[in-house]
């Protein structure tokens, strides 16, 4: 239900941006389109709307395709694990793969040169982990952690999160033509005159666009928070359930001891789209006690 709710309102709030916005991205690629095709959107406002509708929805179904999901993958710098990389993951998947039923399944491992100590799962089994894993981590950790982003992609958190960053690329589009406008407002006020009447009319519109675009956006983000520190607590139930809690649970140590994160306050823990890692822990280590017992 949270994730229907989610999407429903990612669906209006993008809408009405794009609305929003969508004159600014006219002005930009206005004189590259046909003026048969401009005056039709100007005489029937409902096919704009359907326009629009379409450029939200279709960039996050093209997502959930695979084709789209590599060529996200090679832009954000990926690399396919090979060689001592891959026999590593390949063994840290092992126990998972058994204990979770997922024998033949295929898993697109990736390696990202990024220095930070992370992984994620992207997709349609796409299974990405950052280079320093490799030094710091044992495979019984790497299992641990692994587990957990299986748990996103056996519970469909990662089609969802390619969903919502799709519907936002339209919107994400008309802004940058929303700042090139502004940029150009900003050379033009040079000008005597008419450069003054645009820069003062460019700050004011600036400041009830920007109150307009919070007043929207943060509660959409607040609650998009909170589904994914939920998305984290089950995907840390699925890697406990299938008996990999204890390997998690090091592996979870091993990065907190590694960053020394700080307690968040209650705002930054309603920002975070992680729960508290000490609370991860926690409960974690409560659901290995218990079943050890039983």
């Amino acid at each position: 239900m949270k994730t229907v709710i989610l999407m429903v309102a990612s669906y209006f709030v993008n809408f009405i941006l794009l609305s929003v916005y969508s004159p600014f991205a006219m002005l930009v690629f206005g004189p590259f389109l046909d003026p048969a095709t401009l005056q039709q959107l100007n005489d029937n406002p409902g096919y704009s709307y359907w326009l629009m509708s379409f450029l939200i929805l279709v960039p996050g179904l093209l997502m959930q395709l695979s084709p789209f999901q590599r060529l996200m993958i090679f832009f954000s710098g990926y690399k396919p694990a090979k060689g001592e990389y891959r026999a590593i993951l390949e063994q840290a998947l092992q126990p998972i793969i058994a204990r979770g039923g997922l024998e033949g399944e295929k898993f697109h491992l990736y390696v990202n040169p990024d220095k930070s100590i992370n992984a994620c799962a992207l997709g349609d089994n796409n299974i990405v982990v950052n280079e320093p894993m490799f030094r710091y981590f044992t495979v019984d950790e790497l299992s641990g952690v692994l587990a957990h982003e299986m748990g996103h992609l056996q519970k469909g958190h990662t089609w969802k999160l390619l969903l919502l960053w799709g519907m936002t690329l339209a919107n994400r589009v008309a802004f940058w033509c929303y700042r090139m406008v502004l940029m150009i407002i900003t050379v033009l006020q040079f000008i005597p005159f008419i450069g003054w009447v645009l820069g003062f009319f460019a700050l004011i519109m600036n400041f009830f666009l920007q109150i307009g675009n919070w007043v929207l956006t943060y509660p959409l983000i607040l609650f998009n928070r909170y589904c994914a520190r939920q998305d984290e607590y089950a995907a840390d139930d699925y890697a406990c359930h299938i008996g990999l809690g204890p390997e998690l649970y090091e592996g979870l140590a091993k990065i907190d001891d590694m960053y020394h994160n700080p307690r968040l306050s209650f705002f930054g823990r309603m920002l975070s789209d992680h729960p508290a890692t000490d609370e991860r822990l926690q409960r974690i280590r409560e659901y290995v006690e218990e079943h050890r017992t039983m």
